[in-house]
């Protein structure tokens, strides 16, 4: 238990590193299609003016930081600062190989104990060789052995991506509510990694029509909706059973409200590690009953993003809102109900 428990610790320090770059990458992004709300629809969308190019650029490069982030610190909160290198590689090669945070998550972990092994390993060496650990041993040695396990995490992700669109491009031409359901679990199965994303740029593919134009899509409006459910319900759980989670997850719900409503899914990521039981199928049910709202109110959006600042684009807002808000109640109630005991402080104890 105690080493679970540990484990945990360790995660929730990346964790807690990666959020903030999260947020900022994530609200940056949105203020750029804010900004660039009379272009929507246009190719040139969200960075149409200077303002916004700027602000999408800066969102962008920051967003790109959030695994590297992540990564590194969870593997330093195992192995200290010899595990920086490694980890903030394994985060960089999760997100361009496809992996996303479940990718990371396994590498980081990875990365942390490898260089443990490697401090364990080397332990008996003359203190003359210390500079050579810290500056060769440690960092090269470890950065080719976790990029060579990141190599077989990303092989595996290639294939279900092009599986998973080619199988949604099936459903989408039979049907819609069938669509949507689908899309509403893949967009909470592993927040930001690749079941995530391959949802994602499937409706952000749906915005272009056959003849290469711009359009509002059904599609990504209920994503879109859908989306802003995730961190958000879990945001509101810990203001609604406070009791059930600890301080630290009590924290991470402020964080969640932001990012939620930023149209930001890895504000559930700390729920999801430490309740994944009772706090998946609660993101999930959700998700799914505003996807399925949203597409029955046939609710469009012409822009690749969610979250309360791309409201004004929305072709029905108070049914897209009441969307949003059904699914933000059953999943944050749905929670409420299936965490039974209240937190106790021993729980995390190592």
């Amino acid at each position: 238990m105690s080493r679970k428990i540990g484990l945990y610790k360790h995660v929730m320090t990346g964790v807690s590193y990666f959020l903030p770059v999260v947020v900022a990458g994530g609200m940056l992004i949105a203020f750029a299609f804010l900004f660039d709300a009379p272009n929507a629809g246009t190719a040139t969308y969200g960075s149409t003016n200077a303002v916004s190019a700027w602000l999408l650029k800066i969102g962008t490069n920051a967003f790109s930081f959030m695994l590297p982030v992540l990564t590194a610190y969870l593997a330093y909160s195992i192995a200290d600062r010899a595990a920086l290198a490694p980890g903030f590689v394994v985060g960089l090669l999760a997100k361009d190989g496809g992996s996303g945070f479940i990718g990371a998550l396994v590498g980081g972990i990875f990365a942390g104990y490898m260089i443990l092994f490697l401090k364990k390993a080397t332990s008996k060496f003359p203190r003359t060789f210390e500079a050579t650990k810290t500056l060769i041993i440690f960092p090269v040695i470890g950065v080719i052995i976790c990029s060579l396990l990141m190599l077989v995490v990303n092989s595996v992700c290639g294939p279900i991506n092009t599986g998973l669109t080619s199988w949604l491009n099936n459903i989408s031409s039979t049907n819609k509510i069938l669509l949507a359901i689908i899309l509403g679990v893949m967009i909470v199965l592993d927040l930001g990694g690749p079941i995530n994303k391959t949802a994602y740029f499937f409706s952000v593919a749906s915005l272009t029509a056959a003849d290469g134009s711009a359009v509002a899509s059904p599609i990504m409006g209920a994503v879109a909706a859908a989306g802003v459910t995730i961190s958000t319900g879990c945001a509101l759980a810990t203001t609604l059973f406070p009791k059930k989670f600890s301080p630290e997850l009590r924290e991470a719900g402020k964080a969640a409200y932001v990012m939620g409503l930023s149209f930001i899914c890895e504000g559930a990521i700390p729920f999801a590690i430490a309740k994944p039981k009772q706090v998946y199928p609660a993101m999930i049910l959700g998700s799914v009953v505003t996807c399925v709202l949203a597409t029955i109110f046939k609710i469009t959006i012409p822009a690749p993003i969610g979250g309360v600042f791309t409201i004004p684009l929305v072709n029905n807002i108070p049914l897209y809102l009441l969307s949003i808000v059904i699914g933000i109640l059953v999943s944050a109630f749905t929670i409420g109900f299936l965490i039974k005991e209240d937190y106790k402080p021993e729980e995390e104890e190592d």
